[in-house]
């Protein structure tokens, strides 16, 4: 049975790259496609029903993150295979903890690609080998756990840190109040595992600027 897939990609011209490699690929058949998070939704709310979604991470209207959780939550049949530019630690952590079963780059070789649609299928996970060492030795070993991914403000939050802002600055330049920056700042800590704000900054230059 043919293996039904769903591309989605705000670059249409991405779009039309993958469906030109999968075209004429054997036991893979490609039923739609979509530019942001909202249409793929809609595309499956209004009746198709994937066996697996490729779908990018940063997108308009509603991004890869956010449409994975919906889809996990109300479609926990289709499965998601997040195809990205991005290979940080935190990208691949948030879209696996939203319930994607696979991740890889978009510099991906075809034959790799093929494997994690195929792989993604059976039911089972699949990450790229090209990502960082962390999330591969959870995959490889489930006794190591990754870092609870950061939501988007306490990225926001960690870069200023990196920038050596103060808590005043960053409220201000934020337009929050002091005590929600320390709240954030102290559940950046607990999730990355990190106590120094020395250690916050070097965690943010190497995975976020």
């Amino acid at each position: 049975m043919s293996i039904k897939i769903i591309i989605t990609d705000d670059h249409q011209l991405f779009i039309d790259g993958i469906s030109s490699i999968l075209a004429n690929e054997i036991g893979i058949s490609i039923i739609g496609e979509a530019n942001n998070g909202l249409q793929l939704y809609k595309l499956i709310e209004d009746g198709l029903r994937p066996n697996v979604v490729l779908t990018d991470i940063r997108m308009p209207v509603l991004d890869g993150v956010s449409v994975t959780k919906m889809l996990s939550k109300n479609y926990p049949n289709v499965k998601i295979l997040a195809l990205s530019m991005y290979d940080q630690s935190l990208d691949v952590i948030e879209m696996l903890d939203a319930g994607a079963k696979g991740y890889v780059t978009k510099n991906v070789e075809k034959a790799k690609l093929i494997e994690a649609i195929h792989t993604l299928a059976k039911g089972n996970y699949y990450i790229s080998d090209t990502l960082p060492k962390d999330i591969k030795d959870w995959f490889s070993n489930k006794n190591i756990v990754p870092k609870k991914a950061l939501t988007r403000r306490e990225k926001e939050i960690l870069i200023l840190i990196a920038k050596d802002r103060t808590t005043i600055e960053i409220a201000k330049e934020l337009s929050l109040s002091t005590h929600t920056i320390e709240t954030h700042r102290k559940n950046i800590h607990k999730k990355l595992n990190i106590k120094s704000n020395i250690g916050l900054a070097k965690y943010a230059i190497e995975n976020l600027l």
